[in-house]
C-alpha cells in the first residue's frame, strides 16, 4: 500500500464515491483500495480527500470518462507515488470488470524519473 506524502487527516470530500457505471462523465482523481476504485471530480489537491484521514491506497491517478468509455487513465498523483505500470494495468482491469471500456491508447503510465510517458494499451 502507498502511504500519502501529505499525511494531514483531511476529512473525506462530500463528493467522493465508489466508481460505478452511474457516475456522470468527467475528469476525476481516483484511488484504488481493497479492489474498489473511489473517485472525486478533479481539482487542486484532491487525492488525499478521496478517502480522507491519511489512508494508504493500492494505487492512484486520474481518469477521464465519457459515456462509460475511459478516454484517459494515468498514474498521475501529487499525493501518492504509484510507480508500477502493473498497478495501472490492475486499475484498468478493475474498470473493465465494472463494465467500462478503455479506449485504445488510453492507458498512459508516467514514470516518476521524468522520462516520457508510456502507452500501455
Amino acid at each position: 500500500m502507498g502511504e500519502p506524502l501529505d499525511k494531514h487527516p483531511y476529512p473525506q470530500h462530500s463528493r467522493s464515491q465508489p466508481l460505478t457505471l452511474d457516475v456522470e462523465n468527467g475528469v476525476f482523481v481516483y484511488v484504488l483500495r481493497d479492489s474498489i476504485i473511489h473517485v472525486l471530480p478533479d481539482g487542486p489537491h484532491r487525492h488525499p480527500k478521496i478517502l480522507g484521514n491519511g489512508h494508504a491506497v493500492d494505487y492512484a491517478g486520474d481518469l477521464t470518462m465519457k459515456q462509460r468509455i475511459i478516454i484517459d487513465l494515468t498514474n498521475l498523483s501529487g499525493t501518492f507515488i504509484c510507480d508500477a505500470p502493473d498497478g495501472l494495468l490492475q486499475v484498468a482491469h478493475h474498470l473493465e470488470q465494472l463494465g467500462f471500456i478503455i479506449s485504445e491508447g488510453g492507458i498512459r503510465y508516467f514514470p516518476h524519473n521524468g522520462s516520457r510517458p508510456q502507452i500501455l494499451n
